[in-house]
């Protein structure tokens, strides 16, 4: 998916060796969405207009994608086009920087507008405030570093936005604090209402850089409106682990992670034992399989990119060969000046390579050849939804296919093609159609 936008990223800085540059883009353009179509906005002196909002993506890929998942989030009261685009014009084409702070005011002037809500006594308005807020503070955040105050800030700003609103939902939540070593894992119980009544859960973890709110919008609150439970959680190496831990790191085997929250939910009165499933997205798709497998306790697994090996995955997104010889640690990272490269992607580089607790892009490479999940899937004992888009290109749909294929337990699969509008990574330009295939195979499986 280094396309020739992404490639043409590479030419501000040709002194660099390719695969120090590859290590720093991996996840920044990792993965890169079809842009939104630009265009000017309308200059003035007309009578009368259907309004002057344009549609104005960026030629930066990466923020462009962001742009697309702050509007995705739409559906289930996560933004709206209209704050997201405003906020957009106020952002000078690939600065994360502009990025940060223009979200970080827009989440700001929602947050305050919630409270004001609030004590007017206006708690569904207040709620739907809240919300987006923590949404917008959750892109805010994206291209941060957990070391840095500014990002923790956003993050925990995400968190308490988040919890203001969800407080104020039918059932209201639970602020988690799973035990789990010397690193709790933090996390949201949330009831579809305020009752006794035991019902199926569902245990809902994100990706590489996605966080356990920002699931509540992709598929939480669409289940809760169909009746089941909700529980949000991050993991090691995860964003929403990482605030409180930045050194935190992936581990292959997430059996661990995966027992300790079903041993939660399995001690909770309000949870039907037999109908517990989990759905992992993007790089959750790896560590969700990877924790099932050899769980018996779970009745059904959905996996929105059906990972069966994390190494294969990634460096299907590199257009270029690896070098030995091309390589930068994090001190090198670090050292490097904005006009050779920008905050953002030194900080996505830096990230990648912390995130897998090494210290050279190498490094992280070489440990993620342990992500594999294909040795030990034929002890999968449970059923499973594996979802893949078809624009998220070639290697992510192959997987898809081979895991359906070789997984010793049923599988049903749903590749979503172009005109279902759902055609991008983890379908976030449609997340009620894929709301919509998750829970009714949920609700006919779970039975």
């Amino acid at each position: 998916m280094f396309n020739q936008e992404v490639n043409d990223m590479f030419d501000f800085a040709p002194e660099l060796p390719a695969m120090a540059m590859i290590g720093v883009l991996l996840f920044a353009t990792l993965p890169a969405g079809a842009a939104v179509t630009a265009s000017d906005d309308a200059k003035a002196s007309v009578q009368a207009s259907r309004g002057s909002v344009r549609l104005r993506g960026f030629r930066d890929p990466e923020m462009d994608f962001q742009v697309i998942r702050s509007i995705g989030a739409d559906a289930y009261g996560g933004g709206t086009i209209g704050e997201i685009l405003a906020a957009r014009d106020s952002i000078a084409d690939g600065d994360p920087s502009a990025w940060t702070g223009a979200f970080a005011a827009l989440a700001e002037r929602l947050e305050a507008d919630g409270k004001d809500r609030m004590l007017r006594g206006h708690p569904v308005s207040a709620r739907d405030a809240f919300l987006r807020a923590s949404s917008y503070w959750r892109a805010a955040e994206y291209y941060g570093d957990p070391r840095r105050d500014d990002a923790q800030r956003c993050g925990l700003r995400c968190r308490e936005a988040f919890l203001a609103g969800t407080r104020l939902l039918p059932g209201g939540v639970e602020d988690l604090r799973i035990p789990f070593g010397d690193t709790p894992i933090r996390g949201y119980f949330l009831r579809a209402a305020s009752d006794d009544v035991v019902r199926p859960t569902v245990l809902m973890m994100s990706g590489y850089d996605g966080t356990s709110e920002e699931m509540f919008f992709a598929a939480g609150r669409a289940g809760l409106e169909r009746g089941y439970n909700v529980l949000l959680f991050d993991g090691p190496g995860q964003t929403g682990m990482r605030r409180f831990f930045p050194d935190s790191a992936f581990i292959p085997d997430y059996g661990p992670v995966i027992r300790a929250v079903i041993d939660h939910a399995m001690s909770r009165t309000d949870v039907d034992p037999k109908r517990i499933a989990l759905y992992g997205v993007s790089m959750g798709g790896y560590l969700a399989l990877s924790g099932s497998i050899g769980e018996g306790r779970l009745a059904a697994l959905v996996l929105n990119s059906p990972i069966t090996n994390l190494h294969e995955y990634m460096s299907a997104f590199m257009s270029r060969s690896r070098d030995s010889r091309d390589d930068m640690t994090l001190d090198e990272l670090a050292a490097l000046p904005d006009d050779v490269i920008p905050w953002g992607l030194r900080s996505a580089g830096m990230n990648f390579i912390r995130r897998f607790g090494a210290t050279t892009f190498s490094g992280a490479m070489k440990a993620l050849e342990a992500f594999d999940n294909r040795p030990r899937l034929k002890r999968l004992k449970i059923p499973t939804l594996a979802l893949a888009s078809r624009g998220e290109g070639a290697a992510p749909v192959r997987l898809a296919e081979e895991f359906a294929a070789t997984s010793p337990r049923p599988v049903t699969l749903r590749i979503f093609e172009q005109s279902s509008g759902a055609n991008m990574h983890c379908q976030l330009d449609n997340l009620p159609l894929s709301a919509a295939v998750i829970f009714d195979w949920l609700d006919e499986t779970l039975r």
